[in-house]
Formats: structure tokens, sequence, C-alpha cells
């Protein structure tokens, strides 16, 4: 099978709508945001188009649904060895999973051009010019096809923990001017500008215990939706909390985003029930009050736990982005040029319902990952995520104040 590679579209981001004239106001609490990322226009009719970007992640993501909290049992090292691959975690059957192996070679220039593209965005238009909602689905984007760059430069890799926090630390982008690391977006400019829990799920860490990375990308008219299902998913899977013994373990994401809960045990305890199902609902109802952070998952959140070769992965993951280089298939992303949408990734994850390929292409560690979520799937859904439009500008609004003002 040859390796097939993808190209760069044209107007990988396109600015969408005609700018109405208004003010650009700036809130008093911002204070802590870098100078030129503050304020906004709540009466802008401006937006950006990711359908590049969603085009991308859908051909190289596979959504898991909701875990199930079952635990992982013992890892099995490979037939015929004693080496084990992968995490050898509880928690490695949980999350999502992206195909790193698929922006190996001169795939990695393209990522990192639309990367690069949108760190151009506010050179051409101010951010303030923006609603809140439409800046942080920016920003959200630019960190995890950032980190997506960032990760893929040092695979093939299984375990991140050695470069934490170097990787995240490192100026690798250039903003409006204003040289700019992962952390710096994190803390200098999300946790300042919105004060609010629910942005640390839009964080892809690139690990298995962090959260999702979803198969498309923010988008301003739906950012609170996405990031309300993936603190939904986080919160109810052991990798983002969990009760045993009275005690409530929670993952160490919520200590790194400690300034998003000013009272932690309270706060975290309370952010943890909002979101949580019934059942685990009552089992931190009756645990401790004082939260543990201590649960971590850093191995890759890669398909193949980064343990195969650059040439083999490569050969897997061409036939996924082919889609994106060609226009082929079906979907969301469609008119954007870009796209082949669900239909190639029906495809792909079809395929990998068959054990021949399963037995002939994958090592045991992917297929135990892949027959846990056959098994799941049966058990709870069928079919994608889907996300509801709002009706107009005063409901998207309205859904940032809300969720700003009682800061959950």
């Amino acid at each position: 099978m040859r390796c097939m590679t993808f190209a760069k579209k044209t107007g990988l981001v396109a600015l969408l709508a005609i700018m109405v004239g208004g003010t650009t106001s700036f809130a008093a609490d911002e204070s802590g945001v870098i100078g030129q990322f503050r304020g906004d226009d709540p009466k802008s009719e401006l937006s950006i188009n990711y359908n590049d970007l969603s085009a991308l992640l859908e051909q190289t993501v596979l959504d898991t649904g909701m875990s199930d909290r079952t635990e992982a049992g013992k890892a099995r090292p490979t037939a015929g060895s004693r080496i084990i691959r992968g995490s050898t975690d509880t928690t490695r059957l949980e999350g999502n999973r992206i195909d790193f192996h698929s922006f190996l070679g001169g795939n990695l220039d393209v990522v990192k051009g639309l990367r690069d593209d949108l760190a151009k965005v506010p050179s051409v238009l101010p951010l303030n010019q923006l609603t809140r909602n439409e800046q942080l689905a920016y920003w959200l984007n630019l960190y995890n096809i950032t980190l997506i760059s960032q990760i893929s430069e040092i695979f093939p890799e299984t375990n991140l923990k050695k470069f934490y926090p170097s990787l995240w630390e490192e100026k690798v982008l250039t903003v409006a001017g204003t040289p700019l690391s992962l952390n710096d977006i994190h803390h200098k400019i999300l946790i300042p500008k919105y004060k609010n829990p629910l942005i640390m799920y839009g964080l892809f860490q690139g690990v298995i215990g962090g959260p999702n990375i979803r198969p498309e990308a923010y988008t301003g008219r739906a950012i609170w939706d996405q990031l309300k299902d993936n603190a939904f998913e986080f919160i109810n899977s052991n990798r983002g909390a969990f009760v045993r013994e009275r005690i409530l373990r929670a993952s160490y994401f919520y200590e790194v985003n400690e300034a998003l809960f000013p009272d932690f045990d309270r706060d975290v305890r309370r952010h943890l029930l909002k979101h949580a199902k019934p059942h685990f609902a009552d089992k931190i109802m009756s645990g401790s009050t004082v939260v543990g952070t201590g649960q971590s998952n850093w191995y890759i959140a890669d398909l193949y736990g980064g343990n195969r070769s650059k040439g083999s992965a490569n050969t897997n993951g061409g036939a996924l982005l082919l889609a994106f280089r060609t226009g082929s298939g079906a979907g969301a992303a469609g008119d954007a040029g870009g796209g082949a949408g669900g239909a190639v990734e029906s495809a792909w994850i079809g395929s990998l319902s068959s054990k021949n390929m399963y037995q002939g292409r994958f090592p045991i560690h992917v297929i135990e990952y892949l027959n846990k979520q056959e098994i799941r799937n049966k058990k709870t859904r069928s079919g994608d995520v889907t996300i509801e439009e709002y009706d107009g500008a005063d409901r998207i609004q309205g859904a940032d104040k809300e969720t700003d003002s009682d800061g959950q």
C-alpha cells in the first residue's frame, strides 16, 4: 500500500460576514490578560470558518463515546514476546484517539501551515472586533492544532511526561506580534479572560489522561455546548474523577487549572457535581470533602500508542488523509472544499471491525482498545455527536453570559 499525503487548501481560514460598526468593550476584570488580546465586540457579526481544521480532525480522530467506567484489566504482551507495549494504566481504554502517524513526513508541513495560518488571523482582524464566543473558539483551535504539531515534531513517543512542561512553555507561536507558548494561551489569555472551568475541557493535552480531542473544530456558535459535552465525558470517566474508599480522586488537570477554583476542594466538588451522572453525584456527596489530584495517565492519546514505525504507520494513515487531499466523501466539511466528513470515518471504523485487519495490522494493545470500543458502542450509542445550532446572536450571547456568571 503506498503512502498518501495531503496538500494545503487555499483559504484555510476564511473570515465570514460583514463587520457591523460597533464599539469594542473592555472588561475591567481582564487586567490579567495580555494587553492586545483584551476586549470584545458583543455586536460583531464576524465569524471564522474552521471547516478545513474540522476536515483534518474528522479523518484522524477516533471518537469513542462515553466511558462506562470499566477498569482495564492486566495488560498483555505481544504474542511470542515478553514486552508490553502501550499504557498499562486502568484508564487506557478510555478517551478519544488521534492518529499521530498521519502527521509524519510531508503531512506535518501541512499541519504546521494550518497552525501558522490561524496564528496570522489577528494580524488581519484584531480579536477585540469579535464576540467573546468567537474569540474562545479561536484560541482553543489554535491551542489544539499547535499542540498536535508540537507532539508530531517529537513523535513517535509513548509517554509525554518527560516533555512536561517544556513542550507547553516553548514560544512556538507569534500572534499579533506577540510570541506565545501554549501555557501563555492557557494561563495568560483564557483563564483570566473567561474565568470559567469549562474552558479547560477544550484544551487537548495529547495524553490519555486529559480531556478529549474532538473530531471537529470549535465554533463560536456551538462553543459552550461543545465544552459541556467534553466536560460531561471527562468528569464521568475514570480519567477525570472517581470515588474510592469515600475519597474523591480527580485528575491532575484540575490542579493545573487551580486558578479556576479559588476555594479548591469546595469549588472542584461543586463543579464535578454539576456535570456528574446521578450515580456518580451520589458518590461525590457521600465522599470526603477533600479532593485528591493524583489521577493521571501520561501515555500519548495516539491510536497506536506511539509504538509503530514511521514507515508502516504512515501507510495506514495515508488512506485517511487521502480524503482530505482530494475532497472525496461527504460530510460537514464538504462545503469548505476540504473534507471527507463522516463517510471516510465510517469506512475506516468499519474496516477496523474486521478481525482479519485486527490481527494483521494492529498490535495487541490496539486490538484491546478497539475491541473495547466496539463493545461499548453496541451497548451505549450509535452514530456521531451532533451539535445543536443557536437560533441567533441573542442566544449566543445569552449562553456566554449564563456560563460565565456562575463560573461553572
